[in-house]
């Protein structure tokens, strides 16, 4: 996702050790972790969300074509033997 390889890891863990300190560091990689933790799950929310909004729109286009199939469909076709009368001629 980001792209980050073992050795910048750490790099960054040195710097934050120097920076930081021992004593807070285990702190503030807890809150990090957290703050890790409901950035996945908003984003989870969020694909979520969009999963089943395309899901809705699929569902809807298709009940869309199926009511135009069925608008151009005869509504009662015609029964065999009504026309079976009107083709006689003159019998």
């Amino acid at each position: 996702m980001l792209d980050i390889a073992w050795p910048e890891l750490a790099v960054i863990g040195a710097v934050a050790l120097v920076a930081i300190g021992p004593k807070d560091l285990p702190k503030v990689m807890r809150v990090l972790g957290q703050w890790a933790g409901k950035a996945r799950r908003i984003a989870r929310e969020v694909q979520s969300s969009i999963e089943q909004l395309s899901y809705e729109a699929e569902i809807a286009e298709k009940l869309k074509k199926e009511e135009a199939v069925k608008a151009e469909a005869p509504v009662s076709p015609s029964s065999p033997t009504s026309e079976a009368g009107n083709d006689r001629t003159g019998v």
